[in-house]
C-alpha cells in the first residue's frame, strides 16, 4: 500500500498542467493567482533537437493488431490512444476499490492489469513537471508506488506500437542515432519514447523539495517505466541506467 499523504503530496507539488483544448492545448505553469507561464512540450522539442532527419520504416508506422468497431478508419487509432488516456489518467487518482468497479475500455484494462501484476499500484494520473528557465512542461500519464521497492514509478503510456519498436530510422540507406546528448542511441520508436521518459525523469529530480517530502515519507526511490499497450497485451521497459544518466543533459539540450 502507498504511504499515507503520498497522492495529495504528488498532486499538491504539481508545477505545471494541460489546459485549452485541441490546437490550443498547452502546458502552463500552475498559479496561485493570475495566469501561468506557457511552456513547449517535450515531443515536439525532442523532434526538432534530437531525434534524427531519417525516415521510419513501414514496420515502426504501423501496427501489425488490426483495429475494430468505433476504432476503424483514418484516425481511429489516435482517437482510441487518447481515450485510453483520458480513462487511465481518471482511474488512476481513484482509489482501487472505486477503480475496479469502474467501466473501462479494453486497453484501459489491459494497462492495469499488466500495472497489478508488475506490483504497480497506481497513485495518480497526470502528474506535470517542467522547467520554467527551460521553458518546458510535460506530465507522466500514472505515477504509481511499487510496494516491493517502496520507489514512486513515473510511467508513460503508449498505445499501439505492437511492432517495429526497435527499427531505426533511415536516411541514404543507412540507420540514423539520435542527436547530442543521445549520439549513442539508434534513432527507433522505443529509444523517442525513453527520451521522453527521461525527460519527465529528469523534470521532476529537479524538484528537490518534493524529493525531501517524499524521502520524509519513507519513499525510497524514484523509477520510470515506459509501458506499451494493444489488444495482446502490454510490455513494460523500465527506464535503463544510461538514460536516467542522460537525463540532465538531454533537459539542457532542449532548452
Amino acid at each position: 500500500m502507498p504511504p499515507r499523504g503520498l497522492r495529495t503530496l504528488l498532486k499538491n507539488t504539481k508545477a505545471c498542467k494541460l489546459v485549452g483544448s485541441g490546437f490550443r492545448k498547452r502546458f502552463e505553469t500552475v498559479e496561485r493567482e493570475g495566469r501561468g507561464v506557457a511552456l513547449k512540450g517535450v515531443t515536439k522539442r525532442l523532434e526538432s533537437r534530437i531525434f534524427s532527419t531519417g525516415v521510419m520504416p513501414f514496420a515502426a508506422m504501423h501496427s501489425d493488431t488490426p483495429r475494430g468497431g468505433h476504432w476503424r478508419g483514418p484516425g481511429g487509432g489516435r482517437r482510441r490512444g487518447s481515450a485510453v488516456d483520458a480513462q487511465v489518467s481518471r482511474l488512476a487518482s481513484v482509489g482501487s476499490a472505486t477503480r475496479k468497479k469502474s467501466s473501462m475500455l479494453r486497453l484501459t484494462k489491459i494497462v492495469f492489469a499488466a500495472l497489478e501484476e508488475r506490483g504497480l499500484e497506481p497513485v495518480l494520473g497526470q502528474r506535470g513537471v517542467c522547467s520554467v528557465m527551460h521553458r518546458l512542461g510535460t506530465a507522466a500519464d500514472i505515477v504509481c508506488h511499487d510496494a516491493d521497492k517502496n520507489n514512486v514509478v513515473f510511467v508513460e503510456l503508449k498505445c499501439g506500437h505492437s511492432s517495429g519498436r526497435k527499427v531505426a530510422a533511415v536516411k541514404n540507406g543507412e540507420e540514423c542515432h539520435m542527436r547530442e546528448p543521445l549520439r549513442g542511441a539508434k534513432d527507433t520508436t522505443l529509444n523517442r519514447h525513453l527520451a521522453q521518459l527521461a525527460v519527465t525523469t529528469a523534470l521532476f529530480m529537479r524538484e528537490r523539495k518534493t524529493i525531501q517530502k517524499l524521502n520524509e515519507m519513507g519513499v525510497d526511490g524514484v523509477d520510470s517505466a515506459l509501458i506499451y499497450a494493444n489488444d495482446s497485451g502490454a510490455d513494460i521497459y523500465y527506464l535503463p541506467e544510461w538514460w536516467k544518466a542522460k537525463g540532465a543533459a538531454l533537459v539542457d539540450a532542449l532548452k
